[in-house]
């Protein structure tokens, strides 16, 4: 009995310590968005999960510790890219902000606003002193032989988080004028690494909006 009491503790906290992730949908004017795809894959296997919003909310449970990218989609809108960190230290959520597709940027728009802010130290001063980040490691994009096909070129922009580790997560594809390039752009800048941002001496999550370039 004490024997498989202490295996169901042991599977509930293992159960809880699994990753996951959720957040909100929503049109960047219109409020809440009901019924949009949100896809989570494993770069390296091709492995994911679907699920869709309700009411503009969204979970996904169950998942492997590890780097995902992910894809939102909701028709009329213009779908979404990014990718995040997922580990079961604690629930990953992100707010995606949709835009409504018009012919005049479909180009160029996908999300409306970076993911979320970055959290800030407690106790900081009214003016914290700030030390910006810098880049240490840059890792070039691999150009997309579908992209090198339709001749697509252009920048890829990107939001954001560099974490107190240097690290970055949350990233979210402000505008892009191919998808292939924005998955390209996404796992790469994924790799780069930053000296910390620092807020009155305190290494601090930032948020930090970069271009990848892509010729043809």
């Amino acid at each position: 009995m004490v024997r498989s009491l202490f295996l169901a503790a042991c599977l509930t906290q293992f159960a809880f310590a699994l990753p996951s992730l959720s957040g909100t949908v929503q049109d960047s004017s219109k409020g809440p968005i009901d019924g949009a795809k949100i896809t989570i894959w494993d770069a390296g296997t091709g492995k994911g999960l679907t699920t869709s919003s309700s009411m503009g909310s969204f979970s996904l449970t169950g998942i492997a510790e590890g780097n995902y990218l992910f894809k939102v989609e909701k028709d009329g809108q213009f779908p979404v890219l990014g990718a995040c960190y997922l580990s079961g230290d604690s629930p990953h959520k992100i707010n995606v902000r949709m835009l409504e597709a018009t012919s005049q940027r479909a180009d160029t728009s996908r999300a409306g606003a970076p993911l979320r802010d970055a959290s800030r130290p407690p106790g900081l001063s009214s003016l914290p002193k700030v030390k910006f980040p810098q880049l240490k490691k840059k890792v070039a994009p691999l150009y997309p032989d579908a992209a090198r096909k339709m001749k697509a070129a252009g920048t890829v922009r990107i939001s954001m988080i560099i974490m107190p580790d240097g690290t970055v997560d949350d990233l979210v594809v402000l505008s892009t004028p191919n998808d292939d390039l924005a998955i390209a752009a996404l796992m790469a800048v994924k790799l780069w690494r930053y000296s910390p941002a620092y807020l009155d001496g305190e290494a601090s999550e930032t948020n930090l909006t970069v271009d990848v370039n892509f010729g043809r």
